[in-house]
């Protein structure tokens, strides 16, 4: 395949894998480094992709990969937290910033099976149909949704102490 090949790759499908590891991580500058390195690891096997590659399903599982492993890497990881603190008045709680749930979020994923993971992150991040989850992750539609009710059961027990 030729370098224009990749080049409209890129440009086809850029914005779709930045707006995915944004998704999961939360974090703009964590999901620039999760595009580059999408996209540098399918330069690197470029001639050894062929004209058959399903690239919307690969560059999502990949990019979900390489997003909560990021975040699994970044050991501790913290969101940038904006200077300015927006607080819901309307809960008496004080409640949880939304970036502090994100973080959370990211590092329970990150806990998660692979396939539990990918089915959350397409299902409910992501807003795809069964059917389309099924096929980016070589399972049946029921089989998706199975991992996807696993990971909301152990996501739901991670993330309960922050929820009050």
């Amino acid at each position: 395949m030729s370098d224009r090949n990749f080049e409209n790759l890129v440009h086809e499908h850029g914005r779709q894998v930045l707006n995915t590891a944004l998704r999961v991580l939360g974090d703009a500058n964590l999901a620039n480094d999760v595009h580059q390195e999408v996209f540098l690891s399918i330069w690197r096997r470029w001639p050894s992709y062929n004209g058959q590659t399903n690239w919307p399903a690969y560059l999502y599982r990949t990019t979900v990969r390489k997003a909560l492993e990021a975040a699994r890497q970044a050991n501790g990881y913290r969101r940038e937290v904006p200077a300015e603190r927006e607080w819901d008045d309307r809960r008496p709680d004080g409640n949880m910033r939304a970036d502090e749930l994100q973080t959370k979020l990211v590092a329970a994923l990150a806990k998660l099976p692979a396939h539990q993971a990918d089915a959350f992150v397409l299902l409910r991040l992501e807003g795809l149909a069964t059917t389309e989850v099924a096929a980016i992750l070589g399972c049946s539609p029921q089989t998706a949704r199975v991992h996807l009710h696993r990971a909301l059961k152990r996501l739901s027990r991670e993330l309960r102490p922050c929820l009050g």
